[in-house]
């Protein structure tokens, strides 16, 4: 107190200036997540960041979100790792060893959805795939992945018949060629995405049948960018308090979800060895009804 009755207070008013504008400098983030409305499942994960980054503003201040290149989730985890890089903050499906290298964000956009697999496939092999009865029958078929997704090395560890592609876009003619039977995705995006390829190269949605296997997605930070990972933790909780998170994950996802009818589907349950021990399906908060139902015991 001494200190400040015997300083002048125009170096009062300039300590005070600078502690504020420290507490609260523009955050830079930056991304590598689509903003596109025709990119429906990616844009939503592009709604939920700006979401809980604002629902962090009141503590954390502004932000700036800037867009990085393109790049594998391989390249992108390791660019994740550098202290100077071109992305601080991806969302992916979780893995072990992806938590050992980053720090999760532990609230999952998709609320575990992603890990319900509905394949696409041709139109002219649709009614010999629909009916499929057994686990044997599933793994008489092949499918296809791109592969650094989570998905590859769970279906690989459920000995299935992998065929992997180095980029997703490949996969498409490739199922074209008969390459693999399926083309296994999250039942919150494949209606899009057969939506946008349908056309070019006749495709299918399958309707009776799902593959599960349980799983998070979340938001990644290097694990030395603590101020980052508190801002979208206390952002992921006032969030998800007051309805927001719920009243987005709707806005984009119910549709899909009323056309998917996973309710109706017969569930082929597959085990993840790749799911860190830490990840919990019991906060109705977080996780789907169908995941807590089916995964409770994980």
């Amino acid at each position: 107190m001494i200190l400040y009755k015997n300083m002048p207070k125009i170096y009062i008013i300039f300590f005070i200036f600078i502690f504020t504008h420290q507490a609260h400098a523009l955050m830079i983030i930056k991304h590598n997540l689509s903003a596109s409305e025709n990119e429906n499942s990616l844009s939503y994960e592009y709604a939920i960041l700006k979401l809980i980054l604002d629902k962090s503003k009141d503590k954390y201040g502004e932000y700036q979100l800037v867009k990085s290149i393109k790049m594998s989730q391989t390249r992108a985890f390791h660019e994740l790792s550098k202290v100077d890089s071109e992305v601080n903050i991806i969302a992916s499906m979780t893995s072990i060893e992806r938590e050992k290298k980053s720090s999760p964000i532990r609230f999952c956009l998709f609320k575990g959805l992603l890990g319900v697999r509905i394949p696409i496939v041709l139109k002219s092999e649709k009614e010999r795939i629909e009916k499929i009865k057994t686990y044997s029958d599933l793994k008489k078929l092949s499918a296809g992945q791109v592969f650094d997704w989570p998905d590859t090395h769970i279906l690989d560890a459920n000995n299935m018949n992998v065929i992997k592609a180095t980029i997703y876009t490949g996969l498409f003619p490739m199922l074209v060629l008969k390459r693999f039977d399926i083309f296994p995705l999250g039942a919150l995006e494949v209606y899009q995405i057969e939506k946008e390829h349908e056309a070019k190269y006749n495709l299918s949605v399958i309707e009776k049948w799902a593959i599960a296997y349980p799983t998070g997605y979340y938001f990644f930070v290097n694990k030395k960018n603590k101020i980052l990972e508190e801002r979208l933790n206390y952002g992921f909780i006032n969030a998800i308090k007051d309805g927001s998170f719920d009243e987005v994950f709707n806005r984009y996802n119910n549709n899909f979800l009323q056309i998917a009818k996973l309710e109706n589907r017969k569930i082929f349950k597959l085990k993840n060895p790749i799911l860190p021990k830490t990840t919990v399906f019991k906060d109705k908060n977080i996780w789907h009804p169908l995941i807590m139902k089916e995964f409770s015991e994980f």
